[in-house]
């Protein structure tokens, strides 16, 4: 009967799946508390920057550094563009040059010089051990 429980348990060890951790992004640099953050996580397979995988909203209720939790994607490899909708009109806002006028950050603090980034320059490995990022909006 003992030996059934312990085979029992390895059993179930193997065949369940581990918890998945949730994704945290934290956010710094955050100027203004009051105006939602606008996250898009895209695959490699997605127009990026421009039609997201998935979309999140943070509203940082006052915080300089909130937290996104997201707990609905696979572990797998992405890329996160972020802005900030201080005016709420639901997109980044852009000079006539094309230089947003809204705060933003991209995953891996990637800043871009001219043009807007490429996937490579952004992507990330989102794993078991790879489950929080730090983003500085710019």
């Amino acid at each position: 009967m003992k030996s059934l429980l312990i085979i029992s348990h390895l059993v179930l060890n193997f065949i369940l799946p581990a918890k998945q951790e949730p994704l945290a992004i934290t956010f710094t640099n955050v100027r203004n508390t009051r105006a939602p953050l606008v996250v898009g996580v895209f695959r490699k397979s997605d127009p990026f920057t421009k039609v997201p995988f998935k979309n999140y909203k943070l509203e940082p209720n006052g915080g300089s550094s909130p937290t996104l939790f997201i707990d609905d994607l696979p572990y797998g490899e992405y890329a996160v563009a972020v802005f900030q909708d201080e005016n709420g009109d639901g997109k980044l806002n852009t000079n006539i040059v094309g230089i947003p006028k809204e705060p933003y950050c991209f995953s891996n603090n990637y800043r871009p010089r001219v043009k807007s980034p490429k996937y490579d320059q952004c992507k990330f490995v989102y794993s078991q051990k790879n489950n929080h990022m730090y983003l500085q909006l710019l």
